[in-house]
């Protein structure tokens, strides 16, 4: 079914994995698809295998380069209908031999990049009441003792989605985000590092027909919801809420301790 037929779509980091297989689903859902990658024969060797698309090599990690990016995609198709955030890189190490760098790097295009082609995005959306915004946030937000890096930026990932959805309701944007299991050099880098974790199981495939949902009209009273995807199952994720609470008057040290035990 093409569910996305005519729709002019951005996918970023879809050079390769689950960026390439996104792109490669939007255009045969129908849409426009343009392909970002700062690696230009990764952005390339994409757009080779996927029809009515065009390439870009922006740095979304800067707001000048997300910009130039989704001006690109109104510029080339006349508008911008979705956005999939799905550009990330992983460092792997404990958190306290991590450098400034590798910091920076992590944050600016996973969290950075993502919040500002959104951003951006989204002063292109409103106006029009009309789009639909993907984070790929991870399972990583909940916690993984060497990616703590990319775990924060993550969770911010994940928060920008409650945030935004919550700023959108009612103008006919909606904001989403998945959270894919599947085989990738990324994952398989998380996964050396904590076999425990049932992380990079799936092809980059099967994580696909939920973000085609998300950008679809078939999504159209979908917002502010994370799905979990990978393999035969899919579940979306309970927002966080309060747990174990008490009330007393006078809290001391020792009354909150009580509160754990």
């Amino acid at each position: 079914m093409r569910h996305l037929c005519g729709k002019a779509v951005v996918v970023t980091g879809a050079g390769s994995g689950l960026g390439a297989a996104y792109a490669a689903a939007a255009a045969a859902a129908g849409a426009f698809v343009v392909i970002n990658d700062i690696d230009r024969s990764a952005a390339t060797a994409t757009g080779r295998r996927v029809p009515n698309s065009v390439i870009d090599t922006s740095d979304i990690s800067t707001w000048q380069g997300a910009k130039d990016l989704i001006d690109r995609c109104v510029g080339v198709f006349g508008r911008i209908d979705g956005l999939v955030n799905n550009a990330g890189v992983v460092k792997v190490g404990p958190p306290e031999q991590a450098s400034e760098e590798d910091l920076r790097q992590v944050i600016g295009v996973n969290l950075l990049g993502t919040a500002f082609c959104g951003t951006l995005a989204l002063q292109r959306m409103i106006p029009l009441n009309h789009g639909s915004i993907v984070n790929v946030t991870s399972g990583a937000q909940a916690g993984m003792p060497t990616v703590a890096g990319y775990s924060a930026s993550k969770g911010g990932i994940t928060s920008l989605t409650y945030s935004w959805a919550a700023a959108v309701a009612g103008t006919g944007v909606r904001v989403n985000a998945v959270s894919p299991n599947a085989r990738t050099p990324l994952a398989q880098a998380v996964a050396e590092n904590h076999p425990e974790v049932q992380t990079g199981t799936f092809s980059p495939e099967s994580n696909t027909p939920a973000v085609v949902f998300l950008l679809s009209h078939l999504a159209h009273d979908v917002n502010g919801s994370v799905v979990t995807t990978g393999g035969d199952e899919m579940s979306v994720l309970t927002r966080p809420r309060r747990g174990r609470t008490q009330r007393r008057e006078g809290w001391t040290p020792e009354a909150v301790r009580r509160l754990f035990e």
